[in-house]
């Protein structure tokens, strides 16, 4: 076969579009680190990449989750944690108070702080967490204790669920009926601190055992709530580390899938680029002669 002039060009600038082609794929991944770019670069590859990185969206999903349902489990036992401060003053003012040497205005003057307390309790009560009441239910956007009459409210007992997994569903609210006490229980406790104030205003002893009595049976109650709750959070932990590792797990299978390997890539662009520099010196050197070069 007669190999012409024409034919020699039309095969290098075909060599040569080749070698752009190439240097323009390695270039490409260069600037993005990624070896795939476009499902033409591994349509296999692309199949991979896109089923990690949904997998990844749907268990970061459920992390977000988990942080949510922890900042909630915390924030309940912080607030659980002043109301259990704000007992145990109460009992140490009933214990002084409760005393046959203490002095009608002695008691009275512990009324006052009793009563401070009582409206802490309320404030207490009424917590919002992100804007939300957490001792009541489903109800987050209403209050659960009236300012005046605590002890009468009755609060939504719903639950509030997070998905921190697959088909795990996380309550993390607790009813302030089951924390504070329900308005039919002898130890409901802002009943309780109303009984304590009365019993030392009115310097009645006998009220004011009465009440210590219940301050003990609620307090025990409270921890046991707190203790309920700290379970749940340590259980949200291992959620959260479990869901960790399994999205590090995927976003290492992502990253062996479509990340480019830098050292490699290097080595391959320079032999690229030494290989078009050469394809075009050697076009140079066999396209250059003409009919005019011969005739001389």
């Amino acid at each position: 076969m007669r190999v012409t002039q024409g034919m020699l060009t039309q095969q290098f600038l075909l060599d040569l579009q080749n070698s752009y082609r190439r240097l323009s794929s390695l270039q490409d991944q260069a600037a993005s680190g990624k070896r795939i770019n476009r499902p033409a670069d591994d349509p296999v590859g692309v199949g991979f990449a896109m089923r990690y990185k949904a997998q990844v969206a749907y268990y970061g999903q459920y992390q977000q989750n988990a942080d949510m349902a922890k900042g909630w489990l915390d924030y309940t036992d912080t607030v659980m944690n002043q109301a259990g401060d704000v007992i145990k003053r109460a009992r140490e003012l009933a214990v002084e108070g409760a005393s046959d040497t203490v002095p009608p205005d002695a008691r009275q003057a512990l009324a006052s702080e009793v009563d401070q307390l009582l409206q802490q309790m309320v404030t207490i009560g009424n917590s919002q967490y992100n804007g939300k009441y957490i001792f009541n239910g489903q109800a987050t956007t209403t209050k659960p204790y009236d300012t005046a009459n605590p002890e009468s409210s009755v609060t939504n007992g719903g639950q509030v669920l997070y998905d921190i997994g697959d088909g795990v569903h996380l309550d993390v609210n607790v009813p302030g009926s089951r924390f504070f006490g329900s308005p039919t229980e002898a130890d409901n406790v802002f009943a309780v601190l109303k009984q304590l104030r009365d019993g030392l205003n009115g310097n009645d002893t006998a009220k004011i055992e009465d009440a210590l009595g219940k301050i003990d049976s609620r307090y025990s109650k409270m921890l046991e709530v707190r203790a309920d709750v700290g379970a749940r959070s340590n259980r949200v932990d291992l959620a959260q580390n479990r869901l960790g590792d399994m999205v590090q797990n995927l976003t290492s299978l992502l990253s062996k899938t479509e990340d480019a390997d830098m050292g490699k890539l290097a080595i391959d662009l320079k032999s690229a680029e030494n290989v078009h520099m050469a394809s075009l010196a050697v076009g140079a050197r066999v396209l250059m002669p003409s009919l005019v070069d011969f005739l001389k």
